[in-house]
């Protein structure tokens, strides 16, 4: 079963993608977004893979998310709220 970008998304998210995730989470999700795979994520990080993936289900539970896609999904969309939020601010 596949699912929309929309259907993977919770429809408001609360906290940004870097506030969200911790230290570690936030430099695998930079390897995720550079379409590393799980095996060289591990290997540029010096952890195992199983490790990758213990903090890749973190961080999908903790930005609510199910997949890879999502999780780009996510944090475009977040880049595109900030982004909106500052030209208000101008």
């Amino acid at each position: 079963m596949s699912l929309s970008i929309e259907q993977a998304l919770p429809s408001k998210p609360t906290l940004s993608f870097r506030e969200a995730l911790s230290k570690r989470e936030n430099q695998i999700a930079e390897k995720i977004l550079e379409g590393l795979p799980n095996k060289r994520i591990a290997s540029e990080l010096f952890i195992s893979e199983r490790t990758v993936k213990f903090h890749c289900h973190n961080i999908y539970r903790k930005l609510e998310i199910r997949s890879r896609h999502a999780l780009i999904a996510r944090y475009y969309r977040d880049a595109l709220l900030q982004a909106s939020m500052n030209e208000d601010r101008h």
